[in-house]
């Protein structure tokens, strides 16, 4: 609506005109409740109804995108499960290899233990280097100690189970072939019965505390 005075637009709310600086009453302006009601208030457009069809499109996107993002989490835990295990994998095996590679060395290591103190017992070298019979006997007996304890120090680095009974088996033999073997093809010369039942004693001790020195040196 235009103003009376100078023609200029008019802001019916306020009855006033910024051109003219001049404020109407209603009855001057000739306006109804009809005309501000039509003037001042905006008919609001009504929602649309969406039809079945667009719902069940707008229904089948959202759930594609559901799919989409559950599919790229799902792949992405996945693949970070997989890069996971693979370097446990990894850890696991390399670990692996070392432990059998110290098995294998420490039993080689046992192996030519066994095999230089057979070969030292087999030789004599060890009553050769002691004058008397006693000397002797020491000699071998402390040598089976140290045998079998160099072997449980082993047979535990390595995890090697069989470790003390070849060493057992070793020291067994070492003692019939020095003490058992000379004296019967010896026919028992100058052994007296009770000088055979001291030295068999004294060896079997000492084949039994080898056994246990090299077990509990393993199971420590």
């Amino acid at each position: 609506m235009n103003c009376p005075n100078c023609g200029g637009l008019l802001n019916l709310e306020k009855r006033y005109c910024e051109y003219c600086n001049t404020t109407f009453t209603e009855a001057e302006l000739g306006l109804t409740n009809a005309d501000k009601i039509s003037n001042t208030d905006k008919p609001v457009e009504p929602e649309r109804v969406k039809s079945r069809t667009e719902q069940m499109q707008e229904q089948l996107e959202k759930d594609r995108k559901n799919d989409k993002n559950t599919a790229d989490t799902s792949a992405r835990d996945i693949a970070t499960g997989a890069a996971i295990m693979g370097i446990f994998g990894m850890f696991s095996g390399v670990r692996m290899f070392f432990r059998n590679l110290k098995r294998t060395v420490c039993l080689i290591i046992l192996v030519l233990l066994e095999v230089g103190f057979a070969f030292l017992m087999i030789s004599g070298e060890v009553t050769k280097l002691m004058e008397g019979e006693l000397q002797g006997l020491v000699a071998v007996n402390v040598l089976i100690l140290v045998n079998a304890l160099l072997a449980g120090i082993i047979s535990r680095i390595g995890y090697i189970r069989a470790g003390t009974a070849i060493t057992a088996v070793v020291n067994f033999l070492a003692v019939v072939w020095v003490f058992v073997y000379p004296m019967i093809t010896s026919d028992f010369a100058g052994q007296t019965p009770q000088s055979v039942a001291i030295i068999a004693v004294v060896e079997m001790a000492v084949l039994a505390l080898s056994v246990l020195l090299s077990q509990l040196i393993y199971r420590r």
